[in-house]
């Protein structure tokens, strides 16, 4: 007998507020913030939009020969958005694949000066023209930031002229134009899916494009009595924009001066193919909006490095103190101010478990895909507020960004929260072949984990580097790209974990490239093994008896992804029976035990905080012989899934009234302990009160409002 739920959306209350008022109008909502003639607006807004649609429509996305002028784009759209939610982002409806192509205007900042666009994400693939002329394009993967340089040559010649911005985002799984997207079971949103930057260029000298700011690494005994650093390594990047491309060639005179933070060095008359020596630069660091201090320094490869810099009045971040820094760096009347936090992370020798701030810490918390109600991958600032407040709620100290990089506005608020974040590339399925093609994928891969440590580095929340979710980890012949990637990311950043979600647990042949090793596995719900495996595999990892040997042993271990499916209407059942969220609740609880009670276990994140879209179509569009997106289901709602605020607001979420529960049942992952409206189910409850015990709060209160 199956008795269905049917409740109105229950609102639960925002925890922790993001305060909008530091922003200026037009200025990105994210961190780091810019100043004086580092000049930077949004191009968000209303687009000009046109759509060809169809996997079979024969468009060629990489045609050379392709203009701006034969694309039409005859609608009106928002960016960001994502051109491919329907039915408010439901998971019973497909969504077109095809070309979006997206047109805008902006004014010149300058006359004779060069901008440079920055996307925080365009999916799949990317192609962008200035006044007609490309500019550049964007392979590695679509939930990554990257930037395109625009020549002053290809601007309107008078300063503030209009310029057109011509945007192809192509959608479809395609090994060429989308090499990264090599599956994942959830829906891969299309489109401009986040911010579009512009930023002035200085007509004379470098750009201060950035400032990386990580807890020193080469200054151990400038700590703070807790363990935390009070000193950071900082690296700016400088880079000119000639021809395109971002780089600083740091050879011969500059011109500039030392009060206005130009370069001095170099000699304009080494020649005899000796090389210059490198320019000096000068700039000055503001901590905490504090007094400005001169320094200088010397770039190697665009970068000027300062290491073991002392933080004056230093607190650490931690999830129950998120403390957090700003550094202000000005140069040539550029200034650019970057957040960040002092902790570090490590290993206990004892008992090889995960240390934050030299104690050991025990990690609970959830999974987290990037889709919402109405608004799907392109969440309004309160959509991605209420889902803090509830993983909050939940007793949360860890989110897993599956599967890919995630929007920086995230990012600023699990800073704020103190909710420790796992950062991964896109690429569930990777295939052994892929991880052996060094000339193509691999290429991409590498600049995929660069681009996302770009943009995350300054995050204290993030704690670990992440990537080939469910890889061919088992097959020696992989084990190279693994160590390629740990590699690139232990060389630009060691203060952080690198990891990956294996899902061949003892099988693993690769683990020496892994500082914390991960396992997924779903006892209890794809088999019916008990969770006490989790046991037996923790034990594996410390005694060195997988198939990585002894590479495992002094190393963290956690559970990356476990979790039981409930279908949210079917509440009330005569018995526990599979989908029913009694039988969710039953094995998820028992998973959560294992993890908390066994001490070679340093965390658990569940799969998954809420109910989500999967793809049952891939690269197989439109299903050609398969069972639809609904995978031979079919849920009868009782109103149409609304498709703007207002009618959530209006009319609530839609309940399904009937369904045959299949694998991904009515095209829903839902091992969620919320729905995908948000509406919590019995487990949410349950493992809110479990993590809260654990981290030593045993009520509900997490009632600390935080603005920042």
């Amino acid at each position: 007998e199956n008795h269905w739920r049917n409740d109105p959306m229950t609102p639960l209350p925002i925890l922790l507020i993001h305060s909008a008022a530091a922003w200026a109008p037009d200025a990105p909502r994210y961190w780091p913030k810019y100043g004086g003639s580092r000049q930077v607006r949004l191009l968000d807004g209303a687009w000009r939009y046109g759509f060809i649609d169809g996997w079979d429509s024969g468009f060629d996305s990489m045609n050379a020969s392709f203009r701006p002028s034969d694309g039409a784009t005859p609608n009106m759209t928002s960016v960001p958005s994502c051109m491919d939610v329907v039915a408010g982002g439901a998971g019973g409806y497909l969504g077109p694949r095809g070309v979006g192509l997206f047109r805008t205007s902006f004014r010149s900042p300058a006359a004779g000066s060069a901008v440079r666009l920055q996307f925080q994400s365009c999916s799949f693939y990317c192609r962008v023209w200035v006044n007609g002329r490309e500019v550049g394009d964007h392979l590695a993967g679509g939930y990554v930031a990257f930037a395109l340089d625009v020549p002053a040559d290809a601007l309107s010649p008078d300063g503030g002229g209009e310029n057109e911005l011509f945007v192809l985002a192509d959608n479809r799984f395609n090994a060429t134009t989308a090499p990264m997207h090599t599956g994942g079971d959830f829906w891969h949103y299309g489109g401009i899916t986040r911010s579009v930057e512009l930023h002035a260029v200085p007509e004379a000298g470098p750009l201060l494009w950035r400032a990386h700011v990580v807890p020193s690494s080469s200054a151990v005994e400038a700590e703070q009595p807790d363990g935390a650093p009070a000193a950071v390594d900082i690296s700016l990047v400088l880079s000119g924009v000639e021809g395109g491309r971002e780089e600083l060639k740091g050879q011969g005179e500059l011109g500039g001066k030392e009060e206005s933070g130009g370069a001095v060095g170099g000699s304009p008359r080494c020649g005899g193919g000796a090389a210059c020596p490198a320019p000096v630069y000068y700039f000055s660091l503001a901590f905490d909006g504090g007094e400005a201090v001169a320094r200088n320094g010397t770039a190697s490869g665009g970068t000027v490095r300062l290491e073991g810099v002392p933080v004056p009045d230093a607190k650490p971040w931690s999830p129950d103190a998120p403390h957090l820094h700003t550094l202000t760096v000005s140069m040539g009347g550029q200034s650019v101010t970057e957040r960040f936090g002092l902790r570090r992370f490590g290993v206990d020798k004892a008992t090889a478990r995960l240390t934050l701030n030299g104690e050991v810490a025990k990690l609970v918390g959830w999974n987290h895909h990037t889709q919402w109600p109405v608004t799907a991958a392109s969440p309004t600032d309160e959509q991605l507020d209420a889902d803090i407040a509830l993983l909050r709620k939940g007793g949360a100290n860890l989110v897993r960004g599956a599967h890919y990089p995630h929007d920086p506005r995230w990012l600023d608020r699990l800073d704020e929260a103190g909710i420790l974040f796992w950062s991964e590339t896109l690429g569930p399925a990777v295939s052994v072949a892929n991880t052996k093609d060094w000339a193509f994928f691999m290429v991409h891969q590498k600049r995929q984990l660069s681009e996302m440590i770009d943009n995350a580095i300054n995050h204290a929340a993030v704690f670990a580097w992440g990537w080939f979710n469910e890889g061919p980890s088992d097959h020696p012949e992989a084990c190279p790209a693994y160590g390629a990637c740990s590699a690139l990311a232990r060389a630009r950043d060691p203060t952080r974990f690198t990891t990956w979600a294996d899902d061949h647990k003892t099988s693993g042949a690769c683990y020496e490239h892994a500082s914390l090793v991960a396992f997924n596995d779903y006892p209890g719900w794809y088999s019916s093994k008990s969770p006490r495996v989790w046991d037996g595999f923790a034990a594996a990892v410390a005694e060195g008896t997988t198939a990585s040997g002894r590479h495992t042993v002094g190393k963290p271990m956690m559970i990356s992804e476990t979790g039981a499916g409930g279908v949210y209407e079917w509440g009330d059942n005569a018995t526990a029976s599979k989908w029913t969220l009694q039988y969710q609740s039953a094995v998820i609880g028992e998973d959560v035990d294992v993890a908390l009670a066994n001490d070679r276990i340093s965390g658990i994140s569940l799969w998954h905080f809420y109910d989500f879209k999967v793809d049952n179509c891939g690269s197989t569009w439109p299903c050609h012989g398969r069972p639809g997106q609904e995978n031979g289901t079919h849920c009868t709602y009782d109103h149409p899934p609304p498709t703007t605020f207002e009618e959530l607001r209006r009319l609530g979420p839609p309940n399904c009234t009937a369904i045959a529960p299949t694998f991904r049942p009515g095209g829903t992952n839902h091992k969620g302990v919320l729905d995908f409206w948000r509406r919590p189910k019995p487990a949410f409850a349950m493992v809110a009160a479990k993590y809260r015990a654990a981290r030593g709060r045993p009520t509900a209160s997490e009632s600390a409002i935080i603005v920042q």
